[in-house]
């Protein structure tokens, strides 16, 4: 009996893996990846060690 219900836990992660698999095939992929910049001014005579805006 324990032999079976190993065996029944090793065909179940095969097939759950098996499906993660198919998932991630199936989706298509971005082909736009995003682009964050950052624009840095000098400022002297600021006593403002960092300065953000949104």
């Amino acid at each position: 009996m324990r032999n079976n219900i190993l065996g029944g836990l090793v065909i179940f992660m095969v097939v759950l893996t098996c499906l993660l698999m198919l998932d991630d095939i199936s989706k298509p992929r971005e082909t736009s990846p995003e682009v964050n910049t950052t624009d840095i001014e000098n400022v002297e005579q600021s006593k403002d060690l960092a300065v953000a805006e949104h």
